[in-house]
């Protein structure tokens, strides 16, 4: 890497630092190439800072007062139990902390050259990373780009008005409010009815479409509705967003056109949760001076190599286009920066797990059972409920079940998985898709007892006839 003029001149200049971002640099590094990390906000990206790493926090802490009660009702008696917000919300940093540190020293480690500054394209060996210290020109021979994404905002529900926050802006907050009404019934509107519902908020949600959840089978919805009244009390479907209103307080109301008639839901914040955009991150890039394309969604054209329509230029995690996922940013980073060094890397299989933080967990991988009937008239399915698991039981985590669907030759196609520790067993089922794996594979799989994931092996005998606790 040289700095002669001003100008560095580098082997691969990666554009923002969030999952996809910070292990294409890494993965850039250990094969041997000279590396330029360029993050106009914080290292660790959207996930680490501001998404999944906090929610999952605020998810765990806010669980301990359901298994608080479990503890009295089995003899540990705790007394009253109180929540001090701010200091959850301290420890919470210090999990993002910790995790943007150790990030920071293995780019430190692997000479990984950061930048702070929003990185613009000049053309296509070229960008110049603008900040309060001024412009610098990086030249480079390969570029990725990992900008991210962005909370949507929605009509009349602006983020500049009063009251009105993203996702974002809900893990930030002091205190529980005493009520929230979230606007989007996907995984991250629900996700948040699960945290703060559980530290004592009063929850709505307004979902425009005819279910919340439209991403999962609904008897995935149905089985995490059945096991609270949290997921089903104050959950509005077909209700459209219209306006916003603020009372003589100057608190927020959502005005609401749920199935033709008008309603009016007052809170202490509007959380607008109806998805993502990258539009602004990809149009700070000035990507017309290069090659590189857009889909009309506005999302960059990539290959399997991850590579755009610019040889020289990638594109990875959302800025690539769905899944908006931290895992799949993660794959592609390491496959874009792999390529840039010469090898012959491709993404894989499609078996990509998705999974929600609900109350039970909720983790699926392939083909659910409805697609599975798509193609197969006959398709093995087989089902086991988490009351039979005695690990469920005795960690008082019984709601949920596990599914798994083969073809007729046993082939694995997918799996789904609610309840506890969920999306850890989903690793099992993931690994035994990409192996082409059998449901005979699964049964003669040992699995240590007792653990969530043997009922991943108890479904693949029900799917043949022979569970021994499915009924």
């Amino acid at each position: 890497m040289s700095n002669a003029g001003g100008t560095l001149t580098t082997d691969l200049v990666v554009v923002g630092a969030g999952p996809g971002g910070y292990t294409a640099a890494l993965r850039g590094a250990q094969r041997g190439l000279d590396v330029a990390l360029v993050e106009r906000e914080t290292v660790g990206g959207v996930c680490i800072n501001h998404g999944c790493i906090p929610a999952k926090s605020l998810i765990h802490a806010a669980g301990f007062q359901k298994d608080i009660q479990h503890w009295n009702d089995i003899g540990i008696e705790t007394g009253e139990v109180s929540v001090d917000f701010e200091a959850v919300q301290a420890w919470k940093n210090d999990v993002v902390e910790r995790l943007t540190d150790h990030i920071r020293a293995g780019l430190d480690d692997h000479d990984v050259c950061l930048l702070d500054g929003t990185a613009r394209f000049l053309d296509s060996s070229t960008v110049v990373v603008e900040s309060e210290r001024g412009k610098r020109p990086v030249e480079f021979d390969h570029a990725v780009v990992a900008t991210g994404s962005q909370p949507v905002e929605l009509p009349g529900l602006g983020f500049d008005q009063d009251g009105v926050i993203s996702s974002r802006d809900v893990l930030q907050l002091d205190a529980v409010p005493d009520e929230l009404v979230v606007v989007g019934g996907g995984y991250i509107g629900m996700e948040a009815v699960t945290k703060f519902a559980k530290f004592g908020a009063s929850v709505r949600v307004v979902e425009a479409r005819d279910r919340v959840l439209g991403a999962f089978e609904e008897e995935i919805v149905d089985a995490i509705q059945e096991t609270s009244e949290m997921y089903t009390d104050g959950i509005y479907t077909n209700a459209l967003a219209t306006g916003l209103e603020h009372d003589d307080e100057g608190r927020p109301v959502l005005l609401v056109d749920h199935d033709g008639t008008e309603r009016r839901f007052s809170a202490d914040y509007v959380v607008v949760a109806a998805g993502r955009d990258t539009t602004a991150a990809r149009e700070r890039l000035d990507l017309e001076n290069t090659d590189v394309e857009v889909t009309e969604r506005g999302y960059i054209v990539t290959d399997d190599q991850l590579r755009t329509t610019d040889d020289t230029i990638f594109a990875v995690g959302d800025a690539a286009g769905e899944p908006f996922l931290a895992h799949a940013a993660y794959r592609e980073g390491k496959v874009a920066a792999a390529v840039a060094a010469g090898d012959d890397a491709a993404l894989g299989t499609d078996y990509l797990p998705s999974v929600m933080y609900t109350d039970p967990e909720v983790a699926v991988v392939g083909r659910s059972e409805s697609e599975a009937r798509e193609t197969y008239d006959d398709p093995l399915v087989g089902r086991v409920p988490m009351a039979t698991s005695g690990r469920a039981l005795s960690a008082n985590k019984p709601a949920g079940y596990v599914k798994v669907v083969a073809a007729p030759d046993g082939t694995l196609l997918g799996a789904q998985v609610v309840g506890a520790r969920a999306s850890d067993t989903i690793a099992e089922a993931t690994l035994a898709l990409e192996l082409d794996a059998t449901i005979d594979d699964l049964r003669g799989t040992a699995h240590a007892h007792p653990t969530f994931p043997e009922a991943l092996a108890d479904a693949a005998d029900d799917a043949v006839g022979e569970s021994i606790h499915s009924h």
